[in-house]
């Protein structure tokens, strides 16, 4: 087993050839230098990690080097545009809902996407006992009446090498992945949408509304929790502060045990068995609604590459004025799989 990194040629084209194979630039480095070959530390590290150590580049940490030290020579700033898209989407990702309602991701080469989608009623998807001859009971699956149209969500940084170049990384992953991180509550707020919206194919949510207008007690909980008809389970109920105050403040959460779950690690009680999600964000979930979603069948993610960067910009301009974008869209897959409670109605 070799222990000495292999010394890989860094060139800024190989970003070219990464999105010709539908792979990430690190993901071409993990083809060109397996970790299996490794054992040890250097095992455990991914094929971009050892391009950072084969560099002598530290990202994180106290003693974190300056950005300068990237362009130090012309194959270690090959390395820099990878750098940049991953502080990026580790903001994304800690910040986006998508992971916690979306069913499944799709990535395609186009800006639009014509969705399948299969009959809502229950009679039209039942096995049915069938006589000797008979003609076997139809389900269809067919694409949306719409095609859905990706939209393109990005951010234009401006900040000079001059600015920068003295920096530490560890406090310029801060604000990329800052950039990240409103990626993924604009990424959320699309998501919502579509749930509580639809998607342009008439299939927009109808919200039950609670029986005293203003009030949500644990009674509506149950209501919420039986609007999903059988087959589909209340898995996540997401709400805003005001709705999430007075679940946490129901008698039936105030138990020692709900009490000592959320104070021990911060975790939200789980009400009739979903996990409970804080969103802020008013611009597409109304402050005044409660909403259910089995993540198993409620959205699909459809995107065309993922998170991007401008790479030649990046390598050559030294990160002025580039820009990080992402293609997006949400499908819904099936209108059962979400259900709301309107608090507040006329």
């Amino acid at each position: 087993m070799k222990q000495a990194i292999k010394e890989l040629k860094l060139e800024k084209e190989m970003y070219q050839e990464a999105r010709a194979k539908e792979v990430t630039f690190p993901q071409l480095l993990e083809e060109m230098d397996p970790s299996g070959e490794y054992e040890g530390p250097l095992g455990k590290m991914s094929a971009f990690e050892r391009q950072l150590l084969r560099h002598d580049i530290k990202v994180s940490g106290p003693n974190a080097d300056v950005l300068e030290k990237f362009f130090a020579s012309s194959s270690s700033a090959v390395l820099f545009p990878a750098y940049y898209q991953s502080q990026v989407e580790a903001g994304l990702l800690a910040t986006s809902l998508v992971p916690e309602i979306v069913a499944t991701v799709t990535d395609i080469d186009s800006h639009t996407y014509s969705s399948l989608w299969m009959a809502e009623a229950e009679a039209d998807r039942q096995l049915q006992e069938i006589g000797e001859g008979a003609q076997i009971p139809t389900t269809t699956i067919q694409t949306g009446t719409r095609t859905v149209t990706l939209k393109k969500y990005g951010r234009l940084v401006n900040a000079t090498y001059e600015a920068l170049r003295l920096q530490r990384l560890n406090v310029v992953s801060v604000f990329l992945q800052r950039i990240g991180a409103q990626l993924g509550i604009d990424e959320s707020d699309a998501a919502l949408a579509v749930l509580l919206n639809g998607d342009g194919n008439d299939n927009a949510l109808v919200p039950t509304e609670s029986e005293v207008s203003g009030t949500l007690d644990y009674d509506e909980l149950i209501h919420l929790y039986l609007a999903f008809p059988a087959g589909y389970k209340c898995q996540k109920i997401v709400a805003g502060d005001e709705m999430i105050r007075t679940i946490l403040n129901m008698d039936e959460f105030k138990n020692p045990w709900a009490g000592f779950n959320f104070q021990k690690t911060g975790e939200l009680v789980s009400p009739v068995g979903a996990k409970l999600l804080r969103w802020t964000s008013e611009a597409a979930l109304p402050a005044d609604y409660v909403l259910g979603v089995d993540q198993r069948y409620a959205l699909e993610q459809v995107t065309e590459r993922g998170l991007t960067v401008e790479t030649d910009r990046l390598i050559d301009r030294q990160i002025e004025r580039s820009a990080v974008t992402k293609w997006n869209a949400f499908v819904k897959l099936d209108v059962n799989a979400s259900q709301a409670i309107d608090v507040t109605h006329a």
